[in-house]
């Protein structure tokens, strides 16, 4: 008995037998999909020792191009199997097309969402997105779904909450996506700051756009409109102007200033507490931070 059973399993008898039923053709899938399964481990393993990277995303993107070859792999060795075993394939294809179709429908979605996010049109690994109030930085994406790393949803803050959101992809479809790329991952953001009507404002405007200007420099405006250019080659960008600006405005018996930059989305709260800390420093320097008004 165990010796009938041993025969029955075995890869080599299983392999080079002709004619095989239909029951074998599922033992020998299973057998492909565990050798597919080691061989893809191994192949990643191999890259990862012989040609190391640094950047996760890369080490991300490439094992997905491994995992996405073994699995042509698999479906170019078992189509031909499977298909041979149902002579009316195509006519029951064609009759249940519809049926299926409807019975799968979130799969189907699923799918063609994911199709729409892998198109130009889409977004990848790496890239901010905000969808039906989650916001979060993409950190996968699969055939049915795709993952982010929310963040706090304080439009101030822009933090981690270390907690994964999983999204299917049909909602790219359904509802309205806000995507910042990380080719183009630049927002404007803005400070206000408001001082007495009889303080010394053109002194203060002075030193607030003195400070932007020493921390966004030339390369800065340069990187961005390189990037520009490489996103223009899929989208219609006009950005106009991108140097810093300082606008003051009479406002209720007060001053505002309004000091507005562009800055990368991820260094976007570092950069609001280094200009902070800055124009306090300068003001109180000059002894105008008593002007302010709170």
């Amino acid at each position: 008995m165990t010796a009938e059973i041993l025969d029955k399993i075995n890869p080599i008898r299983i392999l080079f037998m002709k004619d095989r039923p239909l029951s074998d053709d599922f033992i020998f899938l299973i057998y492909l999909i565990l050798f597919l399964t080691i061989l893809y481990n191994i192949t990643a393993s191999l890259f990862d020792r012989y040609n190391k990277l640094n950047d996760p995303s890369a080490i991300y993107s490439r094992r997905k191009i491994i995992r996405y070859f073994y699995v042509f792999v698999g479906f170019v060795f078992l189509v031909p199997i499977f298909y041979t075993k149902i002579s009316y394939l195509p006519t029951i294809l064609a009759v249940s097309a519809a049926g299926i179709i409807i019975s799968t429908k979130d799969i189907t979605l699923n799918i063609a969402g994911w199709l729409m996010i892998q198109s130009k049109n889409g977004f990848e690994v790496g890239d901010r997105v905000e969808i039906q109030g989650v916001k979060g930085d993409v950190v996968n994406i699969g055939m049915m779904r795709f993952t982010l790393l929310e963040l706090n949803p304080d439009q101030h803050s822009d933090q981690s909450t270390n907690r994964l959101i999983h999204i299917p992809n049909h909602f790219v479809i359904l509802n309205k996506i806000h995507v910042s790329f990380h080719t183009l991952d630049y927002v404007w953001d803005e400070i206000k700051i408001y001082s007495a009507i009889d303080s010394n404002w053109e002194k203060i405007e002075s030193i607030c756009m003195n400070i932007l200007t020493q921390i966004f420099h030339e390369e800065d405006r340069k990187r961005l409109e390189e990037r520009n250019k490489k996103l223009s080659e899929h989208y219609l960008v006009r950005l106009g102007k991108t140097t810093p600006i300082v606008y003051t405005i009479i406002e209720e018996k007060k001053i505002l200033f309004s000091l507005r930059y562009l800055t990368r989305v991820h260094e976007k709260r570092n950069n609001r507490s280094t200009i902070s800390k800055k124009v306090l420093k300068e003001l109180r320097k000059n002894k105008l931070i008593e002007q302010l008004k709170f």
